[in-house]
C-alpha cells in the first residue's frame, strides 16, 4: 500500500495554480507517493495536473474525481491523455457521477439513470483511452471517434464506486476504484468485490491497478485535541493498494 496526499480543494486548501504546484512539490519532497486533485467548482483538475506534472518528477498524479455528466467522453479522453503526456505517464483519471443535487438542481441535467449513464460513458471513454478509437451505439451516447495525443500512453481509469452494480462495472471496465471518507469495513468489502469482478472479466487485458481510498487525517499529539486541531492541521491522505488493512 502506498500513501498519497490531497492537493487543493480535496485537502480543504483551495489555492491559485502557483500554490497548488507548491503543494505538490512539497508532497514530493516529503516522500508521498501520489497527489490527488478534486474537480469541484474551482480550478479545472486535469489542467492543474498537467501543470503540476511539468514541475514535479516522481509524484504520481490523479483526479478524485472529475464528474462525467459535464464532459463528453471524447473530450474527457482528449484531456486525460494530454495530462498523461504532460506528466510523462504519471496520471490516473478518476471519474464519478457527482450528485443529483449538483447535476439536476444546479446544472439542469437529468440524473434519472446514473448507472446506465456511467456504463455507456465507460463504453466510449475506455476504448478511446486504451486504443484511440471507438464505435458505440447506445441510448445516451452514439459515438464514432478517434483520438490521437502524441507521446501519451493509456492512463488508468478509476471509477468512484461503492454500490454493488457500480463496483461490478468498475471491475469489468475500469482499472480501479476511488472512494472518499469511507471506513475500513466498507473499504475491505468494496475492494474485495471489485477485485473479484476484475479477475473474473479481465476485460482490460491487464492486471487490475488499485483501489484508491481518500480520508481526512488530523495530526495531533493527543487524542483529546484531535477535534480541536482538525480544522488547522488536517490533511487528506490517499491510500493506493489492492488490500486495505
Amino acid at each position: 500500500m502506498k500513501i498519497g496526499l490531497g492537493i487543493g480543494e480535496i485537502a480543504g486548501r483551495p489555492a491559485p495554480l502557483e500554490e497548488l504546484i507548491a503543494q505538490a512539490q512539497q508532497a514530493e519532497r516529503d516522500g508521498f507517493a501520489s497527489g490527488w486533485l478534486a474537480h469541484i467548482f474551482g480550478i479545472d483538475a486535469m489542467t492543474a495536473v498537467a501543470l503540476i506534472g511539468r514541475e514535479t518528477s516522481r509524484l504520481a498524479l490523479g483526479t478524485a474525481v472529475v464528474p462525467t455528466f459535464t464532459r463528453h467522453p471524447v473530450a474527457m479522453a482528449q484531456q486525460a491523455l494530454t495530462a498523461q503526456a504532460a506528466t510523462h505517464g504519471r496520471f490516473s483519471l478518476g471519474i464519478g457521477l457527482s450528485h443529483q443535487v449538483v447535476i439536476e438542481f444546479m446544472l439542469g441535467l437529468s440524473f434519472a439513470k446514473p448507472f446506465t449513464h456511467m456504463k455507456e460513458y465507460l463504453a466510449v471513454l475506455a476504448p478511446l483511452i486504451r486504443t484511440g478509437a471507438v464505435s458505440y451505439q447506445g441510448s445516451e451516447y452514439r459515438v464514432n471517434a478517434n483520438v490521437k495525443v502524441p507521446n501519451a500512453e493509456p492512463c488508468p481509469i478509476l471509477l468512484a464506486a461503492l454500490a454493488p452494480k457500480m463496483l461490478a462495472l468498475a471491475g469489468a471496465e475500469a482499472d480501479g476504484t476511488v472512494t472518499w471518507m469511507t471506513g475500513p469495513k466498507t473499504l475491505r468489502r468494496a475492494s474485495s468485490a471489485w477485485t473479484s469482478r476484475a479477475l473474473q472479466s479481465l476485460s482490460t487485458n491487464q492486471p487490475p491497478t488499485a483501489s484508491t481510498a481518500a480520508s481526512g487525517v488530523a495530526s495531533t499529539s493527543g487524542r483529546a485535541r484531535t477535534h480541536a486541531s482538525s480544522s488547522s492541521k488536517s490533511r487528506n491522505l490517499v491510500c493506493d493498494g489492492h488490500h486495505m488493512s
